[in-house]
């Protein structure tokens, strides 16, 4: 149980270290190097956690989803709006890490973040009880999912711009009443 403590304490100090260099420069100028000494530890303990920093933003965006997935199943099961559930997760995570949000959505940890995203749309589509885009047909089908993807990537750069505001819960039922809109 140690050996857990210390991983998380480890990936957590990381994930502090790279929200704080992202305020002094970009993403893709952030080295292991920095990252390991910003995060008070070595290279080597670094890359005993991941291959790269890419790698490292990949994996909190496995862990992310899979949250994500049983909150949907647990929505279901207790006849909740799904919706709402999985906009509020979407929308707290990104307020509690904005900086490493933004540049996960814009990109620039490398495409593998922007597919793992359509993907976990996908598959939250797939779990949804029904869909109001059930009736298009199937060439158009494909479609839905990039969709929404695209409009939330969107909102939540938006939302990151104008500093996390108003809060997540407000947010959430917005996107909620602007896809029964839209």
């Amino acid at each position: 149980m140690l050996t857990d403590l210390r991983i998380e304490k480890t990936q957590a100090a990381l994930f502090d270290a790279l929200g704080d260099l992202l305020t002094e420069k970009p993403f893709f100028e952030i080295t292991v190097s920095d990252l390991s000494r910003q995060a008070g530890i070595g290279r080597q303990t670094f890359y005993r956690h991941f291959k790269s920093i890419g790698d490292m933003l990949d994996v909190r965006f496995q862990k992310s989803k899979e949250e994500q997935l049983s909150i949907v199943k647990k929505s279901l099961e207790d006849n909740e709006d799904w919706r709402l559930a999985i906009h509020r997760f979407a929308f707290e995570r990104v307020a509690a890490e904005p900086l490493i949000a933004r540049t996960i959505l814009r990109g620039e940890a490398g495409p593998n973040a922007l597919t793992n995203f359509h993907d976990q749309i996908k598959k939250l589509h797939e779990m949804a009880p029904h869909n109001r885009f059930d009736a298009a047909t199937p060439e158009l089908q494909r479609f839905v999912a990039p969709l929404h993807a695209g409009a939330l990537v969107a909102v939540l750069l938006e939302w990151i711009d104008a500093g996390c505001t108003p809060d997540a819960q407000t947010m959430s039922q917005f996107l909620v009443n602007a896809s029964v809109v839209a």
